[in-house]
């Protein structure tokens, strides 16, 4: 149990999809001044990124590797974030019409995003067990929605704070960023 917890505290915190990994960083500055609307974006993206990573790995240990096909896992894992992204859109739209209105495009690119292609590869080529690797895909989801819910509150916060003139906008919210990755590489020593 503990080794299952020390993997989703390292995808999560230490090897953090956004900040450490680089993926999907244009999440990261997603452009909402309500914390409601980004609680929405991290939710989703948390049960497409995980759900992806998990049928992604079942599907290339399984089927891929036992036929020799791993060279078509890109293409694959492409196909199946899309199709996920495009079951939750469905059931979005049907149970609540108003947040897919609110969230626009964003929800739709969420299949094709670099943090879902990029996460899936990475544990592709990992040595961990499956249940091992499930416990890195519940920790970089949670990881991943965790930051990007966290910049929306800092950006909300940033409006009202007093930074000088040229470090407005993106400027702030980049050395902000540079600030919490090397933060979270202080979390290895727990792993």
């Amino acid at each position: 149990m503990t080794n299952y917890l020390s993997i989703i505290v390292a995808a999560a915190l230490v090897n953090n999809l956004i900040l450490i990994q680089l993926f999907g960083v244009s999440s990261l500055f997603y452009s909402t001044k309500k914390l409601p609307q980004a609680i929405e974006f991290a939710l989703f993206n948390f049960a497409v990124l995980f759900l992806s990573l998990v049928i992604n790995l079942i599907i290339y240990r399984f089927f891929l590797i036992p036929f020799h096909l791993e060279f078509f896992r890109l293409v694959v894992f492409v196909a199946t974030s899309a199709l996920l992204t495009t079951v939750f859109l469905q059931v979005i739209t049907k149970r609540f019409p108003f947040s897919i209105r609110q969230q626009g495009l964003l929800l739709f690119l969420t299949g094709g995003n670099s943090a879902v292609l990029g996460a899936t590869l990475l544990s592709s080529t990992s040595v961990l067990s499956l249940s091992e690797n499930v416990a890195y895909s519940f920790g970089a989801a949670l990881g991943y929605s965790l930051m990007i819910v966290g910049f929306a509150a800092l950006r909300i916060r940033l409006e009202f704070a007093d930074v000088p003139a040229p470090f407005r906008g993106s400027s702030i919210q980049l050395i902000t960023a540079g600030l919490v990755a090397i933060s979270l590489l202080g979390f290895a020593g727990l792993t």
